[in-house]
């Protein structure tokens, strides 16, 4: 990927910093040697700075030669040299166990490994153990800036943004170079691709290294997500064809999407596979743009590929539980968020879905699932302590917050929704339509959310705010076509229904078939409520219930209101003194 790129220059910034700082007080002469090693580091000779390194480490008395040799060996990215680089770090513990140089190294050692063991589940355990061992550095030297910069790495390929920009963020403060500003911009981006600071940062990091390719990268991002995709493109093309790797065919696939070249994009997003199949990015690119197109089951099958390379991508079964709910593949959602909650029993977003699952089910099948209060209890104290958190420590990332609060958002709508409390579920879809009115991508998810839970009013007002955008408008025509054949059938089945009032049974059929195609269809509320208050089935609790229904689902303008109202605070009198009695 393109970000490991990036990793070698500015590694090499770090490590020579930091050795040559080690031991110029009382080894002149070594000192200087070391620091011709680390120079030949920082320029990225490496087999000259390992040859270097090799010479110094018998007259090594702190452990940094030892270090520089450890990197400068990993930097060669060849299966034997990182073997060596790990021997090495063997060797050098019972000598040197405090240097924080070496256990810095140490870290960055496991992450290099980490890249080319097949086994996902050996990867995530070298991806621990660099954690591990770049905190322990940290620990011992709140200065190391090596050592964030690795731990930023680590948590970003675990697809953890939101923890990588702390150590990013720290290192650009220790460092303010090119590298550290490009990686923490890069962070920011991944979690809002509109966010200023990271803009700022980009053009700073320019202003030092105008050749800067990861940086111009990350300049391609800022530019796609603001509409310049002309200018992104010349921007991703300016970058050398040796740079060119998973993230920047990641890129050039988004740039293309953003173009109206679907074929073009998939190209560029399997290439990117191809230079790394573990990049998760470009497995979520297909299912989203399989997603906005239409072929929801196609979508789905690119999260389960991709959850094959990388099983313990959290990220990614989160955002397939997503979008199984939106294509209300209820039994996905729910077996992947389980299997979230399995490994991180107090996942906000996971307890979420999952009770968003529940309200689905009740919905369609009348009932919630087994243990559903103690899964709301649950969900209620992790967002409590959560907020508290929150509020205590104040370092959250905005983004990751805003996230959140979404996905309680939305879970209120289906809460509301299975509550027959239509008005306020739509109340939500609005404000999320006007904080994304600008996002195309996010009109259509929204929309197709809506559409799912019978909302048609608020998926009609989504589709119709992307409409307007060229990425997407045969998309919205296509979503607000359905609604359009929804409720004509509704329409279709409340005519023979109200033809069929002399039989109630049957005109009680057409009416619910009427709400198997419009879930919020008013007309077949009132046509219920027609029957179970004013025929030979009357049945007041029945009449009662539909009757707020038809009050939820109805426009204020509707004539019928009136006499709805009406009949309904007679009914609840006629059942109030009948409990009395």
């Amino acid at each position: 990927m393109m970000r490991r790129k990036a990793n070698n220059y500015f590694v090499a910034i770090a490590i020579a910093t930091l050795l040559t700082a080690g031991v110029a007080g009382s080894m002149p002469s070594l000192a200087a040697t070391l620091a011709g090693a680390d120079e030949l580091l920082l320029q990225g000779k490496y087999k000259e700075a390992e040859e270097n390194y090799r010479e110094l480490v018998g007259e090594d008395a702190t452990g940094d030669a030892y270090a520089g040799l450890v990197v400068s060996l990993a930097k060669q990215s060849w299966p034997a040299k990182i073997l060596q680089a790990e021997k090495l770090l063997k060797e050098a513990k019972g000598k040197f166990s405090d240097n924080p140089n070496l256990i810095a190294a140490g870290g960055y050692v496991s992450f290099v490994h980490s890249k080319s063991v097949a086994s996902p589940a050996k990867r995530d355990l070298y991806l621990d153990a660099s954690a591990t061992l770049c905190q322990r550095a940290i620990d011992k030297n709140i200065n190391l800036v090596l050592a964030y910069q690795t731990l930023g790495l680590v948590r970003m390929a675990q697809d953890d943004f939101e923890a990588a920009v702390p150590p990013l963020r720290k290192a650009a403060d220790l460092a303010e170079n090119c590298v550290n500003l490009t990686m923490l911009a890069q962070a920011l981006l991944k979690l809002d691709p509109k966010d200023k600071t990271a803009e700022e940062l980009i053009e700073k990091a320019l202003k030092l290294k105008a050749d800067y390719g990861p940086a111009h990268l990350q300049k391609a991002v800022i530019l796609t997500s603001n509409g310049k995709n002309e200018e992104a493109f010349m921007e991703l093309h300016n970058i050398p064809d040796s740079q060119r790797n998973s993230e920047w065919h990641t890129v050039e696939g988004n740039v293309l999407r953003h173009q109206g070249d679907g074929p073009s994009a998939l190209q560029s997003w399997n290439k990117a596979n191809m230079e790394d199949p573990r990049n998760p990015e470009p497995y979520r690119q297909k299912a989203d743009y399989y997603a906005i197109r239409g072929d929801g089951q196609l979508a789905i099958a690119e999260y389960h590929n991709a959850l094959e390379i990388l099983p313990n991508d959290f990220s990614l079964r989160d955002a397939l539980a997503d979008l199984a709910l939106r294509e209300d593949k209820v039994d996905v959602a729910e077996a992947e968020y389980k299997t979230i909650l399995e490994a991180k029993p107090d996942d906000p977003k996971a307890l979420l879905g999952l009770a968003r699952v529940g309200f689905r089910k009740y919905r369609k099948e009348g009932a919630y699932p087994p243990d559903f209060s103690q899964l709301m209890d649950k969900l209620t104290a992790v967002i409590t302590e959560q907020s508290v958190t929150k509020s205590i420590s104040g370092q959250v990332v905005e983004n990751g917050a805003r996230n959140l609060q979404e996905r309680i958002e939305s879970s209120e709508a289906e809460k509301a929704i299975a509550q027959n409390r239509f008005r306020d579920a739509d109340k939500i879809f609005y404000g999320q339509i006007e904080k994304h009115r600008d996002d195309p991508y996010a009109l259509i998810n929204i929309g197709d959310s809506a559409y799912m839970e019978g909302a048609y009013k608020a998926a009609d007002k989504a589709y119709a705010a992307a409409k307007e955008m060229s990425e997407v408008s045969t998309r919205a025509e296509q979503g607000m076509s359905k609604i359009v054949n929804q409720r004509n059938e509704a329409a279709r089945h409340v005519k023979l229904g109200d033809a069929m009032l002399k039989i109630p049974e049957a005109a009680i059929d057409h009416y619910k078939q009427a709400l198997n195609a419009d879930p919020q269809s008013a007309a077949a509320y009132y046509g219920l409520f027609d029957v179970y208050a004013k025929t030979d089935k009357q049945d007041p609790t029945q009449a009662i219930d539909y009757a707020n229904r038809f009050l939820e689902s109805s426009e204020d303008n509707n004539p019928l209101r009136k006499e709805v109202e009406g009949t309904l605070a007679k009914l609840k009198k006629r059942e109030n003194t009948g409990k009395g009695k």
